[in-house]
């Protein structure tokens, strides 16, 4: 799983993922979602030891209070 945290004050609006390596990983970007306090983005990956691979979750954030 890859994850990607807001700053403390922030709520996630939006987010997504890149990937590196031989691996694309298609089709998880549907499943990815906001974690379960709005902080932060979560990726689900799927369980590949492909050297190399990599998932880098990424999050927009908005100061809401």
């Amino acid at each position: 799983m890859a994850t990607a945290d807001c700053p403390t004050g922030y709520t996630v609006v939006s987010g997504g993922y890149t990937s590196d390596g031989p691996n694309t990983y298609g089709g998880i970007g549907e499943k990815s979602h906001p974690n379960s306090t709005n902080t932060g983005w979560v990726v689900p990956t799927p369980l590949d030891n492909t050297p190399g691979a990599a998932i880098h979750a990424w999050a927009i954030c908005l100061p809401f209070g």
